[in-house]
């Protein structure tokens, strides 16, 4: 009896390891799920936000400073705000931005022209009713109406005259035609820059324009349009060179990409995922490449040759180029910001610190750009202001990397943000550079609007032709040219124009020219 007792004791026993291990599992499973569910619920709300919400990433900086001063305990930092000495002062994006005053309506532009329709009162009220004396004028009000008039297609006759001499057979004189940007083709520059611009800036795919020419009565097929395209763009291609050779003489090269998807001919119905990758100098021109795939050739192909500094995101396919000698990356701090912000909603307390950190980075870039700062002022100042902040930065990361989940929003921001610090800090160093890629990734915006109307291109070669004419629109509009205005007059003039001042047909060289004159 006793013997049956202790055993069934250590029977008992057993089965309480076994349901302690059981339940210490069952806890850790719990826990693994809570954190995978709250995981995929970030990652939901992420996603519905983007796709529904708004893609700014204001907050308010106040918010921010809850658990700042413990963490930042925590990570052995005494005070990351080094930039300025009052904290409380809203970042440049989060600052309210000034109202212009508006009384009334703006006045209409003064180039318009203007057409008088004058109205005067019937005979009957000019007689005075009370005693019976005629009214004299004694002013007018103007009224102002905005009226608009469809673009006009018009005809040009080039009439030369033969002649001959009536004695002899000395054949006939005839004057030569002027020099025209499609030899025996019948476009003038004007309607040729308007398929252009209407397509490449205004975003209208060339079977709508085809409709648009149908409903003025011209009989213009869609084939006929993509002709004109690819021999403007083959008329311009010296210029794009050219503004590739410009682009090489800077410091520094900013590069982002998009993808654009192209028919596949082999595969009928069947489109294949290509790229647009646009290189620029901040703030000024762009220059657009294309490539079928988004490998490492593309980058390197068109990088030969370039000496300085690349500012990009943290694609891998810059690898290649950047062990080159004399070449040198500077990483995009906004990429940093965006995962730092799309952590706030899963781990504010952590996130929050490290996005306040960077406002003050920013807010220290908007007062080099409001005083105008060269750059040798802007590499002491960032020296001096910035480079603190960033080594602070460094260690709260390394300080968040041994707390957060490597899967979470957290953790995957600490991480890309390690992993990019060394060509983060390095804008500190460059007066030229900027603090991130914005300027260039707002060169992506045209294509990423052009692409939803036109949807793909028709074939590699067409591809190729995007990038071209892209180049030439979108650099107008980034140092305030009107692009028809310059296609015209660049279309009307390249083919006569002496290659050894092609600088003068680029966009930037086309306004100099025209400001002087």
């Amino acid at each position: 009896m006793h013997t049956d007792l202790l055993q069934e004791i250590a029977e008992l026993r057993k089965k309480n390891l076994l349901l302690l291990e059981q339940a210490e599992k069952s806890s850790l499973e719990n826990d693994y799920l809570k954190n995978q569910n709250k995981h995929l619920q970030t990652r939901i709300q992420a996603l519905l936000k983007r796709i529904f919400g708004t893609r700014s990433e204001k907050i308010d900086p106040d918010q921010l400073k809850l658990f700042e001063a413990e963490l930042l305990k925590e990570a052995g930092v005494g005070c990351h705000s080094r930039l300025l000495g009052d904290e409380s002062e809203a970042d440049f994006e989060d600052a309210p931005k000034k109202r212009s005053k508006r009384n009334g309506r703006k006045p209409l532009p003064e180039h318009l022209r203007r057409e008088k329709k004058h109205h005067e009162p019937s005979p009957e009220d000019l007689v005075c009713s009370c005693c019976g004396k005629e009214r004299k004028r004694i002013g007018e009000e103007v009224t102002e109406e905005l009226e608009y008039i469809p673009a006009q297609t018009f005809v040009i006759e080039h009439v030369r005259g033969k002649y001959a001499c009536p004695e002899c057979q000395e054949g006939v004189v005839i004057a030569d035609l002027p020099a025209r940007p499609i030899w025996k083709g019948r476009p003038g520059p004007g309607l040729l820059a308007h398929v252009v611009v209407s397509k490449y800036s205004d975003h209208l795919p060339l079977y709508r324009q085809e409709k648009i020419f149908a409903r003025e009565g011209l009989d213009l097929a869609r084939s006929t349009l993509c002709d004109w395209v690819s021999w403007v763009s083959d008329l311009l291609t010296p210029i794009v060179k050219e503004m590739k050779n410009i682009l090489f003489e800077n410091r520094l090269i900013q590069s982002d990409d998009t993808p654009v998807r192209v028919q596949d001919r082999s595969k009928k119905g069947k489109c294949r995922r290509s790229y647009l990758w646009s290189y620029c100098i901040p703030g000024k021109d762009v220059v657009y490449d294309f490539t079928m795939s988004r490998n490492r050739d593309g980058p390197t192909r068109f990088l030969a040759g370039f000496e300085g500094y690349l500012q990009s995101d943290g694609y891998g396919g810059y690898n290649q180029v950047l062990r080159r000698d004399r070449l040198s990356h500077i990483g995009c701090m906004a990429h940093v910001r965006r995962r730092f912000y799309e952590a706030l909603d899963e781990s504010p307390e952590y996130a929050g610190v490290a996005v306040k950190a960077i406002q003050d980075l920013y807010r220290l870039e908007r007062e080099l750009k409001e005083g105008e700062a060269d750059a040798a002022e802007r590499e002491t100042v960032r020296k001096e202001k910035a480079l603190p902040v960033l080594e602070d930065l460094e260690k709260i990361f390394r300080h968040f990397k041994d707390v957060a989940l490597p899967q979470s929003g957290l953790g995957k921001a600490v991480s890309y943000a390690l992993n990019q610090w060394p060509s983060i800090k390095r804008y500190t160093e460059v007066g030229e550079a900027e603090i991130d890629n914005n300027s260039c990734e707002n060169t992506i915006r045209g294509v990423a609007v052009g692409r939803k109307n036109w949807l793909f291109c028709g074939s590699p070669a067409g591809g190729k032709r995007a990038a071209m004419l892209y180049s030439l629109v979108e650099s107008c509009k980034r140092i305030g040219v009107e692009p028809f205005a310059y296609l015209k007059d660049v279309i009307d003039r390249v083919s006569t124009h002496p290659m050894s001042r092609i600088r003068e047909l680029t966009p930037r060289g086309w306004k100099e020219t025209h400001q002087q004159i």
